[in-house]
């Protein structure tokens, strides 16, 4: 086909997205990676989302056994049965430019890479997020992570990586694909992420939000109970009603993918907020990046583990415009928050500093800008 017939752009989205796009609802564009912004300046840019697999057909029993067996030897997120379909390979093949919007979906579209390769057909960008924090369990799947790692390197045209550490790590251990990584910080919508000042608050909160799986929710839970003089607002799906024994929290179902709060709702409880506070594992996986910038951006300040998969500690620094925690235990964590709670100056100045930094820094416009940049380039 003549490149001029092509669609310029096509996104690969994970689920969620397609009813967000044909709504009436006011949201925040973080999570699209510049999609609507390139939808008004490109006349062919198009979209693909993961597909629902509830009700398989026979071909996706036998990709979805695949991908099984994939992630079990290998570690990797392999879902093939999600995207590789005879429709999407069309699509695909008929496309100049391939955004994928994770590193799961970049990964499970190696069988359709390597034939686009072959022809030369389209080049292929992918955003990482923690694809280097999958932990192997012995010798023969970290030789095949590996393998397969250096194959989705080598047919990938860009990674794009939203940890400044996760990138320099892939340099080191990946070199040989060195010009092909590339490091933009995951922004958000600064123009939707605003506090309501005006909002008469009944009680102030210390937030906890977010599903992923490098969070400690049991010791978000024994925070809660250590501290029984403040309330706490834990907005997930990955705890229990039934492991809440404490009056002072309060649980709200949350899953951004599932839809199950909208964004306006999440940024009335965002309103609530007096501190938001990130527990997490230490992993290269940036968890917790769009909830930090979030709480910033609604003048909350943050305070998270210290890991090695942190975004970029160069432009963020302790009491300066967010919190550290070094020990991730529950002493360091009560200690640290009641320290920065009974000392109002200091919290306030991290606040305002850490509100700055999210407007000057990591509005999804400049994710945009950079990305582009990036993808188009000769």
């Amino acid at each position: 086909m003549v490149n001029s017939e092509k669609t310029n752009v096509t996104y690969l989205f994970g689920f969620g997205r397609s009813k967000l796009i044909s709504s009436n609802e006011e949201f925040a564009d973080e999570f699209f990676y510049g999609y609507f912004k390139l939808l008004n300046d490109e006349e062919k840019v198009n979209y693909i989302e993961f597909q629902d697999n509830s009700e398989k057909p026979n071909h996706k029993i036998i990709t979805s056994f695949f991908s099984k067996v994939l992630r079990k030897i290998s570690k990797l997120s392999f879902f093939l049965e999600n995207i590789c379909t005879l429709s999407n390979f069309k699509i695909l093949w008929n496309t100049k430019h391939i955004i994928a919007t994770n590193d799961r979906i970049g990964i499970s579209l190696l069988p359709f890479l390597m034939i686009y390769k072959i022809f030369r057909v389209n080049k292929t960008s992918v955003i990482v997020m923690g694809l280097l924090a999958k932990q192997t369990t012995n010798l023969i799947s970290h030789i095949l992570q590996r393998i397969l790692l250096n194959i989705f390197f080598t047919l990938g045209s860009n990674f794009i990586f939203l940890s400044k550490s996760e990138c320099k790590q892939a340099e080191v251990s990946y070199k040989k694909y060195k010009e092909k990584f590339h490091y933009i910080p995951f922004c958000i919508d600064t123009s939707f992420w605003k506090r309501n000042d005006l909002k008469i608050i009944e009680k102030t909160k210390i937030l906890f939000i977010g599903n992923d799986g490098r969070r400690e929710y049991d010791l978000v839970l024994e925070i809660a109970k250590a501290l029984p003089q403040y309330e706490f607002l834990l907005i997930t799906s990955n705890i229990e009603e039934s492991s809440v024994d404490s009056d002072n929290i309060k649980l709200i179902k949350g899953s951004w993918n599932r839809r199950l709060l909208s964004d306006q709702q999440l940024r009335g409880f965002y309103n609530e907020g007096l501190l938001s506070i990130i527990p997490i594992k230490d992993t290269y996986q940036p968890s917790g990046q769009s909830v930090a910038l979030q709480s910033m951006a609604m003048k909350i300040p943050v305070m998270i583990s210290d890991t090695i998969g942190f975004w970029d500690k160069e432009m963020f620094k302790n009491n300066e415009n967010i919190f550290f925690v070094n020990d991730n235990n529950l002493d360091s964590w009560t200690n640290r928050i009641e320290t920065i709670l009974t000392n109002t100056k200091l919290k306030d100045t991290v606040s305002t500093n850490g509100n700055k930094t999210t407007l000057e820094h990591y509005d999804s416009d400049y994710f945009y800008k950079s990305l582009i940049k990036i993808i188009f380039r000769s």
